[in-house]
Protein backbone atom coordinates (compact mmCIF):
# COMPACT_ATOMS: atom_id res chain seq x y z
CA UNK A 1 0.00 0.00 0.00
CA UNK A 2 1.30 3.39 -0.94
CA UNK A 3 1.89 5.93 1.81
CA UNK A 4 0.26 9.04 0.36
CA UNK A 5 1.18 11.12 3.42
CA UNK A 6 4.86 10.37 2.86
CA UNK A 7 4.48 11.14 -0.84
CA UNK A 8 2.86 14.50 -0.04
CA UNK A 9 5.75 15.36 2.28
CA UNK A 10 8.28 14.41 -0.38
CA UNK A 11 6.47 16.51 -2.99
CA UNK A 12 6.21 19.57 -0.73
CA UNK A 13 9.90 19.33 0.13
CA UNK A 14 11.09 18.89 -3.46
CA UNK A 15 8.66 21.25 -5.23
CA UNK A 16 8.11 24.45 -3.21
CA UNK A 17 5.18 25.62 -5.38
CA UNK A 18 3.11 22.70 -4.12
CA UNK A 19 3.15 24.12 -0.58
CA UNK A 20 1.15 27.10 -1.80
CA UNK A 21 -1.39 24.94 -3.64
CA UNK A 22 -2.42 23.38 -0.28
CA UNK A 23 -3.25 20.06 -1.96
CA UNK A 24 -3.91 16.76 -0.23
CA UNK A 25 -3.99 13.26 -1.62
CA UNK A 26 -7.36 11.62 -1.08
CA UNK A 27 -6.80 8.05 -2.21
CA UNK A 28 -5.19 5.63 -4.61
CA UNK A 29 -7.05 2.45 -5.58
CA UNK A 30 -4.36 0.79 -7.68
CA UNK A 31 -5.60 2.42 -10.89
CA UNK A 32 -6.65 5.96 -10.00
CA UNK A 33 -5.24 8.63 -7.76
CA UNK A 34 -7.35 11.48 -6.41
CA UNK A 35 -6.23 14.74 -4.88
CA UNK A 36 -8.00 17.82 -3.59
CA UNK A 37 -6.99 21.46 -3.40
CA UNK A 38 -8.96 24.27 -1.77
CA UNK A 39 -10.24 27.23 -3.75
CA UNK A 40 -8.99 29.80 -1.23
CA UNK A 41 -5.25 29.87 -2.03
CA UNK A 42 -5.89 29.02 -5.69
CA UNK A 43 -8.48 31.56 -6.83
CA UNK A 44 -8.13 34.22 -9.49
CA UNK A 45 -9.49 37.77 -9.68
CA UNK A 46 -12.93 36.38 -10.58
CA UNK A 47 -13.16 34.19 -7.47
CA UNK A 48 -12.83 30.98 -9.49
CA UNK A 49 -10.02 28.45 -9.66
CA UNK A 50 -6.93 30.01 -11.26
CA UNK A 51 -5.92 28.31 -14.52
CA UNK A 52 -2.28 28.22 -13.43
CA UNK A 53 -3.18 26.35 -10.25
CA UNK A 54 -5.29 23.92 -12.28
CA UNK A 55 -2.35 23.28 -14.61
CA UNK A 56 0.04 22.69 -11.71
CA UNK A 57 -2.42 20.40 -9.92
CA UNK A 58 -3.32 18.17 -12.88
CA UNK A 59 0.38 17.86 -13.73
CA UNK A 60 1.08 16.97 -10.09
CA UNK A 61 -1.71 14.37 -10.19
CA UNK A 62 -0.23 12.76 -13.31
CA UNK A 63 3.29 12.83 -11.92
CA UNK A 64 2.06 11.36 -8.63
CA UNK A 65 0.13 8.53 -10.26
CA UNK A 66 3.13 7.62 -12.42
CA UNK A 67 5.42 7.74 -9.37
CA UNK A 68 3.13 5.54 -7.27
CA UNK A 69 2.75 2.97 -10.05
CA UNK A 70 6.53 2.91 -10.64
CA UNK A 71 7.12 2.44 -6.91
CA UNK A 72 4.75 -0.53 -6.89
CA UNK A 73 6.47 -2.10 -9.89
CA UNK A 74 10.02 -1.56 -8.58
CA UNK A 75 9.71 -1.14 -4.79
CA UNK A 76 13.45 -1.55 -4.17
CA UNK A 77 14.62 0.85 -6.89
CA UNK A 78 14.88 4.63 -6.96
CA UNK A 79 12.80 5.79 -9.92
CA UNK A 80 12.74 9.31 -11.35
CA UNK A 81 9.58 10.61 -13.07
CA UNK A 82 9.38 13.58 -15.41
CA UNK A 83 6.59 15.11 -17.48
CA UNK A 84 7.15 14.75 -21.23
CA UNK A 85 3.96 16.11 -22.81
CA UNK A 86 0.80 17.76 -21.53
CA UNK A 87 -2.43 19.17 -22.85
CA UNK A 88 -5.09 20.85 -20.74
CA UNK A 89 -8.54 22.07 -21.71
CA UNK A 90 -10.36 24.51 -19.44
CA UNK A 91 -14.06 23.82 -19.93
CA UNK A 92 -15.96 25.61 -17.16
CA UNK A 93 -15.15 27.91 -14.24
CA UNK A 94 -14.89 26.28 -10.82
CA UNK A 95 -15.87 28.14 -7.66
CA UNK A 96 -15.44 25.32 -5.14
CA UNK A 97 -12.52 23.15 -4.00
CA UNK A 98 -11.03 21.10 -6.82
CA UNK A 99 -10.93 17.30 -6.74
CA UNK A 100 -8.81 15.77 -9.49
CA UNK A 101 -8.91 12.15 -10.59
CA UNK A 102 -5.87 10.91 -12.51
CA UNK A 103 -5.92 7.56 -14.25
CA UNK A 104 -4.46 5.56 -17.10
CA UNK A 105 -5.85 2.77 -19.24
CA UNK A 106 -5.18 -0.82 -18.21
CA UNK A 107 -3.27 -1.62 -21.43
CA UNK A 108 -1.07 1.46 -20.92
CA UNK A 109 -0.33 0.45 -17.31
CA UNK A 110 0.59 -3.08 -18.40
CA UNK A 111 2.92 -1.79 -21.13
CA UNK A 112 4.43 0.63 -18.59
CA UNK A 113 5.04 -2.22 -16.11
CA UNK A 114 6.59 -4.47 -18.73
CA UNK A 115 8.91 -1.82 -20.16
CA UNK A 116 9.96 -0.43 -16.78
CA UNK A 117 10.92 -3.90 -15.58
CA UNK A 118 12.65 -4.90 -18.83
CA UNK A 119 14.30 -1.66 -19.96
CA UNK A 120 14.53 0.37 -16.77
CA UNK A 121 12.49 3.18 -18.30
CA UNK A 122 8.97 3.56 -19.61
CA UNK A 123 6.41 6.20 -20.46
CA UNK A 124 2.81 6.31 -19.30
CA UNK A 125 -0.11 8.28 -20.70
CA UNK A 126 -2.26 9.83 -17.97
CA UNK A 127 -5.71 11.39 -18.15
CA UNK A 128 -6.95 13.65 -15.37
CA UNK A 129 -10.09 15.67 -14.83
CA UNK A 130 -11.94 17.71 -12.27
CA UNK A 131 -15.72 18.06 -12.15
CA UNK A 132 -18.07 20.64 -10.72
CA UNK A 133 -20.88 19.86 -8.26
CA UNK A 134 -23.16 18.87 -11.16
CA UNK A 135 -20.65 16.28 -12.38
CA UNK A 136 -19.64 18.32 -15.42
CA UNK A 137 -15.93 18.39 -16.28
CA UNK A 138 -14.29 21.76 -15.56
CA UNK A 139 -10.91 20.72 -16.94
CA UNK A 140 -9.53 17.74 -18.82
CA UNK A 141 -5.84 16.89 -18.97
CA UNK A 142 -3.75 14.44 -20.91
CA UNK A 143 -0.05 14.01 -20.33
CA UNK A 144 2.79 11.58 -20.81
CA UNK A 145 5.27 10.89 -18.04
CA UNK A 146 8.60 9.09 -18.27
CA UNK A 147 9.85 6.94 -15.41
CA UNK A 148 13.43 5.69 -15.30
CA UNK A 149 15.51 3.82 -12.79
CA UNK A 150 18.18 5.96 -11.17
CA UNK A 151 21.62 4.34 -10.93
CA UNK A 152 20.61 0.90 -12.26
Amino acid sequence: MTDLTALAGKVREAIPLTRHLAFEYLDFDGERLRLRAPLEPNHNDKGTFFAGSQAALVTLAGWSLTSVLAEQILPDQAVDVVAVTSSLDYLLPLDIDMVITAESEAADRERFRERLQRRGKASLRIMARADNEQGQPVCQYQGTFLARILNP
